[in-house]
């Protein structure tokens, strides 16, 4: 039972990283932006981030499998790598979050422009593909050594 809790744990909080992706794409895509709002959601993206992570290693710890599964499973290391990958991509609009948040104090109209909007989504829609990517390395994951 253990184990199903810590997969359970671990997969809704991957869903409510896609759910937040999909949250923060909306907003960008808006006619106008609540800066504010935008960063306190992307802020809680990176929070569940570290949860997925500290979950995901109390799986592969404690978890029925054990570290022999994850370790010679090349499935397990595309999806974390991956991950890193989104961590790293995630950085870019995170940035861009906190800088409009810091101009939207000093002029509470601030909107930002169709330029830094469209970088702004081209990099979570580049991490939304990325996580449907490792949806599937997760798949093989769980087959292996059969796939």
């Amino acid at each position: 039972m253990h184990d199903f809790g810590l997969a359970a744990l671990h997969h809704a909080l991957v869903f409510g990283l896609a759910v937040m992706l999909a949250m923060e794409l909306a907003i960008l895509r808006g006619e106008r932006i609540d800066v504010r709002r935008l960063a306190r959601l992307d802020g809680g993206y990176g929070l569940t981030a570290v949860l997925v992570v500290l979950v995901g290693a109390a799986r592969v710890i404690w978890g029925a499998r054990g570290w022999e599964f994850y370790r010679d499973n090349p499935a397990f290391w595309a999806k974390t790598g991956l991950f890193a990958a989104i961590g790293v991509i995630s950085i870019l609009p995170t940035i861009a979050f906190v800088k409009w948040v810091r101009a939207a104090k000093a002029d509470p109209a601030f909107q930002p422009d169709a330029t830094q909007r469209a970088g702004a989504i081209r990099w979570v829609r580049l991490e939304i593909v990325l996580l449907l990517l490792l949806a599937v390395a997760a798949a093989a994951m769980a087959r292996w050594p059969l796939v």
